[in-house]
């Protein structure tokens, strides 16, 4: 039962109400008994006050305590209160006929407390043997009969049972003993209820996701409302989805990219070495067929640790080593390298001034992007053409530009050149050696550097490839 959110929110709920219900309780109930007690005290002072009045009028008209008493105890009747007149010491000097020749005695100090406080209260026990008198006591109240002097002449003492207020606490407490499990009840019911009506979205996005494998990835979870948590939850799951789908479409279409441009090299090698197995050749031929799977071989082996570097950078890790060096002298060397083959396609490479900057990160790696960066621009310009290498400091950040006059990169294509084994001449680029994954990876480094590339194209114009990485 408790694996059930609903079951469990519903306990905590009727948890919580029943601690707030027994804690309002609690204070109802003590609030009640203080306020029942301090009504009884209220009205048997009213009531020995009008005795202590009543007595000290017929006391002075008659001139005879005898007489007052008689006639005060004869016209006051109380059938549930017992009253008493003492003298300035506490004795009984006259009582009401239902006291039957019990005496309503008071303690010295509680008759001190009268006289200075006019008023004080005491419990006494009960003079009925089978009643709640009995069980539960008398509350007696004493009031002076006179204040005019220091010493007043004696007390008007009037008691009553605390079983009336002791029965209705007992109302109060049997209505508690109803009305708290019946509410418990009521609550609980409710906040089940409420709990499957709020956990039914959950519910559905459940059965929902259940049936998304991999072949409907491209399914999503409905959003009643997507401004609230729930909606906000399977917006959430829809976005997963979607960065799932787009994963598992890159990694399919990698694995078949990939397939692809191992197919050539492979086939290329075994189709060379079944020919030069087949028959009897010349030394010749055979050097020529061992050259061409020399070359094809280090083919493989370029694009198999291409591949590794992508997939160590799919990951999004930063660099792999991280030591400071100089920008400007990375360049220059890259430069030095790249020359030697802008030269074999009577291409000027031109660089600019090189500010002396330093930069933290791995630099073995950003040769590599640079030279990759370098290696596309002769490649794709034609004879006679231009590469131009610049660095430039702009919002403490290094940019590095390879512009060239090449072939140029179509507007519909530029979006695509950085994505793995994308071409946009698929022809020429294998022509050419290439199997699309330079860009990709260069990109990959600059991403591990903290940094951005972006390209400036044009068809017939030439391209512009843009690094820009966060200075030390």
């Amino acid at each position: 039962m408790l694996n059930s959110v609903r079951a469990r929110l519903t306990l905590w709920y009727a948890g919580v109400l029943a601690l707030a219900l027994l804690s309002f309780g609690a204070l109802t109930y003590y609030g009640a008994t203080r306020a029942f007690h301090a009504r009884q005290d209220d009205s048997l002072r009213s009531t020995a006050e009008t005795v202590a009045s009543a007595y000290m009028q017929e006391l002075n008209e008659e001139g005879s305590e005898a007489k007052a008493n008689d006639v005060v105890l004869a016209q006051i009747v109380y059938p549930d209160r017992y009253v008493e007149i003492t003298d300035a010491q506490g004795r009984p000097i006259a009582a009401a006929d239902n006291l039957a020749g019990h005496a309503l005695m008071l303690s010295p100090e509680k008759l001190t407390e009268a006289r200075v406080r006019g008023a004080s209260y005491d419990v006494q026990s009960g003079f009925k043997q089978d009643d709640s008198e009995a069980r539960a006591g008398l509350r007696v109240a004493a009031v002076p009969l006179t204040r005019a002097s220091v010493q007043p002449t004696g007390f008007a003492l009037v008691a009553e049972s605390l079983g009336e207020v002791d029965e209705d606490l007992a109302r109060l407490r049997h209505n508690f003993y109803a009305g708290v499990p019946l509410s418990l009840l009521l609550a609980a019911l409710g906040g089940y209820f409420l709990a499957r009506k709020s956990l039914a979205p959950i519910a559905l996005m459940n059965r929902q996701t259940e049936r998304i494998t991999a072949e409907n990835l491209s399914a999503r979870l409905d959003v009643a409302n997507p401004r609230d948590e729930l909606g906000r939850l399977a917006r959430t799951i829809n976005e997963l989805l979607a960065r799932l789908d787009t994963a598992f479409n890159e990694q399919q279409r990698f694995v078949a990219d990939a397939s692809h441009e191992l197919r050539t090299p492979v086939a290329v090698i075994r189709s060379e070495t079944e020919v030069a197995l087949e028959h009897e050749r010349s030394t010749a031929d055979y050097k020529d067929a061992l050259a061409l799977i020399k070359d094809e071989a280090e083919r493989l082996t370029r694009i198999v640790e291409d591949l590794f570097m992508l997939l160590r950078g799919a990951g999004g890790a930063r660099a792999a080593t991280s030591e400071r060096f100089y920008l400007n002298d990375l360049i220059a060397e890259c430069t030095r390298s790249a020359v030697v083959l802008a030269t074999r396609k009577s291409i000027t490479l031109k660089v600019g001034p090189l500010p002396e900057l330093t930069l933290t990160g791995d630099e073995e790696a950003l040769k590599r992007m640079l030279l990759n960066l370098l290696d596309n621009a002769v490649k794709y310009t034609p004879a006679g053409g231009r590469v131009n290498v610049s660095l430039t400091t702009h919002d403490h950040a290094a940019q590095v530009v390879v512009t060239d006059t090449g072939i140029g990169i179509p507007p519909e294509d530029q979006a695509h050149v950085f994505d793995r084994f994308y071409r946009v001449d698929r022809a020429r680029t294998r022509a050419a050696g290439g199997a699309g994954l330079g860009l990709a990876i260069a990109r990959h480094i600059v991403a591990a550097h903290g940094g951005t590339l972006a390209v400036n194209s044009a068809p017939g114009r030439g391209s512009s490839f843009i690094v820009t990485l966060p200075l030390s």
